[in-house]
C-alpha cells in the first residue's frame, strides 16, 4: 500500500498519516487501495491535479470514504449557495472538511455570519477568502467578537474591523490579547489604540516581533519613542508597510534636499506620507519645486495632503493672474475649497478642469 501511495506522490509522513487515520484504518489495504485510486480518479475528473488531491486527501482522509455520488451532492449544495466552480475548488484545496462536514454545519455558520450584520456579499467574500470559518466552532467566533466589545467597540465597529481583517476569526484570544498588551505597553492611550485598531486591524494578528521591527526601523531613522507613537498612532498602517518602503519614504525627502531634521518634522506633522507612493509624493514636491516653493513644506506639511491635481491647477491658475508665488501665495494653494472660491471665484472642481494635470 505504501508503495502505491508513493507513487501518487505522497511522502512518508503522508503515508503515515493516511494509514493511521481512524477514518480508514478499518479498511483492508487491498480496498484502502481501491478507494485511494476510486478517489483519485474523481477529483482528476473535476479538475483537480495529482498534487492537489494529494494535499487534499492527507489533511482529510475521510474524503477517501466518500463515493462520487456523495461528493457530487456536496458541489451541488456548494454550487446551490452562490459558489462558482472555480470559488468551490478554492475553498476545498483551503479547507477539504469542507466536502465532508455536514449541510447543516455549513448553514449554521453562514447564517451565524448574517446574524453579525454582514450582508450576503460579505459573508461569501468571506467564507470563500477564508474557508476555515466553517471549522471554527459557533462560541470560538462569538469569542472573538466578544473581545473587541471588552475594548469599546460596538457591533457595527466590530463588523468593519473583522471585514478588513478576517483572519482575526481564526487567531487565538490569546494572541489578540498580547498584541493589545503591546501597544499598552508602548505607552498609546487606550482611546487611540481603540482608533488604530478600527484604522488598521491587521495589527491585532501581526506578530509582536514584526510590530517591534517597524517602531526599532524608525527609532534607527532618529525618531524619539514620542513621535514614533505620534506617527504610528494617526498612522498604524505603518505598522503594516515594509521596512524597506519606511526607509525609503525618509529618504525620499533626503534625496530632495531636505535635512533629516526637517524630515522627522515633516513626517511627524503628516504620518499619512509613509503610505503615500513615491510616485505621489515627487509629484507634489515637483510643483513647489517648479515655482521654488518646495522649501515651504516644512513649515506647512499638510499640502502633502493635497492632491496633486489641485496644487498644479492652483499654481496655473495663480500665475496665469499674477499672484506673487512667496511665502504668502503658497498659503494660497492650500486653503479650502471654500476659503479659494471666496478668495478667487474659482472652485476646487473648476480650477481643476481649466488647468488639467498631465495634460
Amino acid at each position: 500500500m505504501a508503495d502505491a501511495l508513493k507513487k501518487l506522490g505522497y511522502d512518508g509522513e503522508a503515508i503515515d498519516k493516511i494509514i493511521g487515520s481512524h477514518a480508514v484504518n478499518r479498511f483492508t489495504l487491498n480496498t484502502l487501495e481501491k478507494k485511494v485510486i476510486n478517489t483519485f480518479t474523481y477529483f482528476k475528473s473535476i479538475g483537480y491535479d495529482d498534487e492537489q488531491i494529494v494535499s487534499m486527501t492527507t489533511l482529510n482522509p475521510t474524503l477517501f470514504n466518500y463515493p462520487a455520488e456523495t461528493l457530487n451532492v456536496r458541489f451541488g449544495f456548494l454550487r446551490g449557495l452562490g459558489y462558482s466552480a472555480n470559488e468551490i475548488k478554492d475553498m476545498t484545496l483551503k479547507l477539504p472538511q469542507l466536502l465532508t462536514i455536514s449541510e447543516s454545519y455549513i448553514l449554521d455558520k453562514l447564517n451565524l455570519l448574517r446574524s453579525y450584520g454582514y450582508s450576503n456579499n460579505m459573508v461569501h467574500n468571506f467564507t470563500t477568502m477564508l474557508p476555515s470559518l466553517f471549522s471554527l466552532s459557533i462560541s470560538k467566533l462569538n469569542s472573538k467578537r466578544d473581545f473587541f466589545k471588552r475594548l469599546g467597540f460596538d457591533d457595527k465597529e466590530i463588523n468593519k474591523i473583522t471585514k478588513d481583517s478576517p483572519f482575526i476569526y481564526t487567531y487565538s484570544l490569546e494572541m489578540l490579547q498580547k498584541n493589545y498588551d503591546y501597544l499598552v505597553s508602548k505607552g498609546y492611550e487606550k482611546d487611540r489604540i481603540q482608533k488604530m485598531i478600527y484604522r488598521n486591524s491587521n495589527i491585532m494578528v501581526m506578530s509582536v516581533s514584526t510590530l517591534e521591527s517597524k517602531r526599532e526601523c524608525l527609532l534607527e531613522l532618529g525618531y524619539s519613542e514620542e513621535e514614533v507613537n505620534q506617527i504610528t498612532g494617526i498612522n498604524p498602517m505603518v505598522y503594516v508597510l515594509s521596512l524597506e518602503n519606511i526607509k525609503n519614504t525618509f529618504g525620499l525627502f533626503l534625496n530632495r534636499g531636505f535635512s533629516k531634521e526637517e524630515t522627522i518634522s515633516i513626517t511627524v506633522r503628516v504620518p499619512n506620507v509613509f503610505s503615500y507612493s513615491f510616485d505621489s509624493v515627487n509629484k507634489k514636491l515637483d510643483v513647489l519645486r517648479s515655482v521654488s516653493l518646495e522649501d515651504e513644506v516644512v513649515k506647512r506639511p499638510s499640502y502633502l495632503i493635497q492632491g496633486v491635481d489641485l496644487s498644479y491647477a492652483r499654481v496655473k491658475y495663480l500665475k496665469s493672474h499674477n499672484v506673487v508665488l512667496n511665502h504668502k501665495g503658497f498659503n494660497y494653494l492650500v486653503l479650502s475649497n471654500k476659503e479659494f472660491l471666496k478668495k478667487f471665484g474659482i472652485s476646487n472642481d473648476d480650477v481643476r478642469k481649466k488647468y488639467s494635470y498631465g495634460k
